[in-house]
């Protein structure tokens, strides 16, 4: 009963900060202004995708070049990839910052992050230890801190009925970068060594840094001017493992599909390297084909998510994951799994749209970048450890053993999908502390 009363207790100092959050936010932008907005979005996505994509290619042979296992190459991916622990615990800070100070400062502080972890990762290279890799793995997940102001930020700059497109479009400029970053990525580490690609990969960083300082507009604004206090930051940690009533199927679905990747997809250039030789050139050239596919298919389903609704894109991501890592287990040469690349973009195509339209358009607008948060940390708290999983699984069966583990997690996601998640409800239907 006391952990019961400290919840409910926890619920209601979240409300209030909720509602101080939103008493004061920000006039609505214009047209024209969102227009702007979501062209400054998309260039940053796009310079942000460039030094991603560019490194993808070579980053796991990176780091097994400097010493490192399977199990720890998965173990530094637990750290500080894309839902590893020190993203996780960023999300829901910064959607809670996010709401309360805005968005613009936490997209700031996201790239002095990127930059500064790059540059550890290049005086790792330089000194040829692996173990100096941590520091930067750490700053590069100090990243997410700026992920649910950016989601935010691109359903505030546009209409409620366009946001499959305004989604689409943002992620388009990521995959437009990724048709040729990755080969290039892979074509430089080749020649000229891992050290000198992640010093461009800095470069590339410190100009996102720039576009965003002088290209944003802020869309939130100054929501409250009151000192924030542990309390505040207690009752947050703790609201993480509470999802709201009506969107815990979601939650736990989607939470299921980041474990599942994590075993197997996060670890594919790695696998593939250990298990088939394969050089960064030629993981370059396979993440240039997905992105290309993702790119030329993005806006199409955005507009149909818009069109047609979000749970059925889900339940077709899902579904064409389940293809392509049954491809991937029973590929053997580069051309093969080169041709399983192209269907690969189908995933994020289908998917990125109608996820986040699917939260944005469940919860109102002084609690979005919050929501967003905190469904990152569950989901995050909840899957960190997958990629250590698959790299133990590698060590103890093989390559099949992270690839069936994905396989299999992703088809359980499409049942679920199917079974228990509707479609999103408008925000003014419910309030989800």
């Amino acid at each position: 009963m006391n952990s019961l009363a400290r919840l409910r207790r926890d619920a209601s100092s979240l409300a209030k900060l909720r509602r101080d959050a939103g008493s004061r936010g920000q006039a609505p932008l214009s047209s024209d202004s969102r227009q702007r907005n979501l062209r400054a979005l998309a260039l940053r996505n796009f310079l942000y995708g460039l030094r991603m994509h560019m490194m993808r290619a070579m980053w796991q042979p990176f780091v097994l070049s400097l010493g490192a296992s399977m199990p720890l190459l998965g173990l530094l991916e637990a750290i500080g990839g894309f839902g590893g622990i020190v993203s996780t615990a960023m999300l829901p800070l910064g959607g809670w910052l996010s709401d309360l100070r805005g968005r613009k400062p936490l997209l700031i502080l996201s790239s002095a992050f990127g930059f500064t972890g790059v540059l550890a990762l290049v005086l790792a290279g330089w000194a040829g230890d692996w173990r100096l890799l941590l520091p930067g793995v750490v700053l590069l997940g100090l990243i997410a801190i700026a992920r649910p102001a950016a989601d935010s930020m691109i359903a505030e700059s546009t209409s409620l009925d366009a946001r499959g497109r305004a989604f689409s479009l943002v992620s388009t400029a990521f995959a437009v970068a990724g048709v040729f970053a990755p080969t290039l990525g892979g074509l430089l580490a080749q020649r000229y060594g891992f050290v000198t690609t992640l010093a461009i990969a800095s470069t590339l960083e410190l100009l996102t840094l720039a576009a965003v300082a002088l290209a944003l507009q802020e869309t939130r604004g100054l929501a409250s001017a009151e000192p924030l206090h542990a309390s505040d930051l207690i009752a947050l940690a703790r609201s993480v493992f509470v999802p709201p009533p009506r969107l815990r199927a979601f939650y736990i679905a989607v939470t299921v599909d980041m474990f599942a990747y994590g075993t197997g997809a996060l670890l594919l250039p790695g696998l593939l390297t250990e298990t088939y030789g394969f050089s960064p050139l030629q993981l370059g050239i396979m993440s240039s084909v997905t992105s290309l596919t993702w790119a030329v298919t993005q806006m199409f389903f955005g507009h149909q998510v818009d069109q047609r609704g979000c749970v059925p894109f889900l339940i077709l991501s899902e579904t064409l994951g389940v293809c392509v890592t049954a491809g991937w287990l029973i590929a053997q040469s580069f051309e093969a799994f080169l041709a399983l690349s192209v269907l690969y973009g189908l995933l994020p195509a289908t998917w990125v749209p109608a996820f986040l339209s699917w939260i944005a358009n469940s919860v109102p607008e002084d609690q979005r970048a919050q929501e967003i948060g905190r469904l990152g940390a569950f989901r995050g708290l909840l899957s960190f450890a997958a990629p250590y999983v698959g790299g133990l699984l590698f060590e103890a069966v093989g390559y099949a053993g992270p690839i069936l583990a994905n396989m299999l997690g992703t088809a359980l996601v499409a049942v679920m999908f199917w079974l228990f998640v509707g479609e999103p409800r408008a925000p003014t239907e419910q309030r989800t502390s």
